[in-house]
């Protein structure tokens, strides 16, 4: 964070000029539809881009087309989704921002990467935008950045869903590590994981970390197959070659597509464990198979994993601000935020985990962990937001 003080210094004083003149809304006149301007920071080029970036766009596109017009306080809205690439870069995240709240006078702005989030969140919390972070680790949180929310799943409840289905499912599993990228998200991942693992009784062998864009990984799938742990949480593309290599563990990551099996060879995901909500599997709400049958027709590809956590998003937040009758009043709508049960695809949702984030701004819904078996997801695992919320008090309030 300190690195990036200099700049947001000469950015406040500037916002301090121009934020107070933004609002929301729109300035329609009377009977028209205004619109609610929200601003989205995402990897929009690149590998990242592809990856995330473009499900990102479409999800949030697919999603307000699905909402459309909503009513608050009696005037009737529609949302302006502005994206900007924040390159999921630290500087990314600065200039992005920088242009979201400056130029566009948005009240809100998400940012999909956790250094790109960690580089918005002292000029939303100057400006009083409201920021949802993707991707940052809970110590971010708190009364000192009161504008500041995890916007999907934090990490701590799906890890402790993970442990406890291996523990209770594998008890011949005794020692975990992880093989991950090296960026603020990363490691938030692998400390939740190492967390967990060793409240349910694994050995924690330690955590190694490659560039991110690095191609070449057989020199850390060597480094993996020196600690040969009996389950690994690892970056897909370092499965392969571990496989390669003789390891007979059980992967598990965090995000999941089907092109990572076709990419990797079914053969060597056999078994592995993916441990984030996610629209695959048997049993989803009937609203989220009408939209992932929609959006694959509508863009010919799978309705995936940040898809479907940006259309939660969309509709949580359109909940949000028709039950605080305001799309301007920050402070009200994050009274909203805080105590109110939120609707979306998945039936209710809520923000709390204050024992561990010390005011409660972690997205919460229900759990589920899916294992790969022949080529096909299957749901092996379900905890609900309360279980998880106690789980997580009983693992990380220690």
């Amino acid at each position: 964070m300190k690195k990036w003080l200099p700049v947001v210094a000469i950015v406040v004083l500037s916002l301090a000029m121009l934020v107070g003149v933004a609002c929301g809304g729109g300035e329609d006149e009377e009977g028209e539809v205004k619109e609610v301007k929200f601003g989205i920071g995402a990897p929009l080029s690149g590998i990242m881009g592809a990856i995330l970036g473009v499900p990102t766009q479409q999800g949030f596109e697919l999603a307000s087309d699905y909402i459309g017009e909503f009513t608050v306080a009696g005037e009737s809205y529609k949302w302006n989704l502005i994206f900007e690439d924040n390159k999921w870069s630290s500087q990314g995240g600065v200039a992005s921002t920088t242009k979201l709240i400056m130029e566009d006078g948005v009240k809100f702005v998400t940012h999909i990467g956790g250094d790109s989030a960690m580089s918005a969140q002292a000029l939303c919390e100057e400006s009083e935008v409201i920021l949802f972070a993707s991707g940052i680790p809970v110590d971010a949180f708190g009364p000192d950045n009161p504008h500041t929310f995890q916007p999907a799943v934090a990490a701590p409840p799906p890890a402790a869903a993970l442990f406890k289905y291996v523990s209770e499912t594998y008890p011949e599993v005794k020692t975990a590590a992880a093989a991950s990228d090296d960026s603020a998200t990363s490691h938030m991942l692998v400390e939740a994981a190492e967390t967990a693992a060793k409240y349910f009784g694994l050995e924690w062998l330690g955590a190694e970390y490659f560039p991110p864009g690095t191609t070449e990984l057989y020199p850390l799938a060597t480094k993996m197959m020196s600690k040969n742990p009996d389950i690994c949480f690892t970056w897909i593309n370092v499965i392969e070659p571990m496989r390669e290599m003789g390891w007979e563990g059980i992967s598990c990551f965090a995000q999941w597509a089907t092109s990572y099996g076709e990419s990797q060879g079914w053969e060597n995901m056999e078994g592995h464990l993916h441990y984030y909500p996610a629209p695959y599997g048997e049993g989803l709400p009937e609203a989220v198979d009408e939209i992932a049958a929609e959006y694959e027709q509508q863009y010919g590809v799978e309705f995936d994993q940040m898809a479907f956590q940006c259309v939660v998003h969309l509709y949580y937040m359109t909940d949000a601000l028709i039950k605080a009758g305001t799309v301007d009043d920050v402070d009200q709508i994050i009274a909203t935020l805080e105590t109110e049960d939120l609707d979306s695809l998945v039936g209710p949702i809520r923000f709390g985990l204050e024992g561990i984030d010390g005011i409660g701004h972690q997205f919460m819904m229900p759990y589920s962990v899916g294992e790969i078996r022949g080529g096909e997801y299957y749901r092996v695992f379900e905890m609900s937001i309360d279980e998880g919320e106690t789980l997580v008090n009983e693992i990380w309030g220690q």
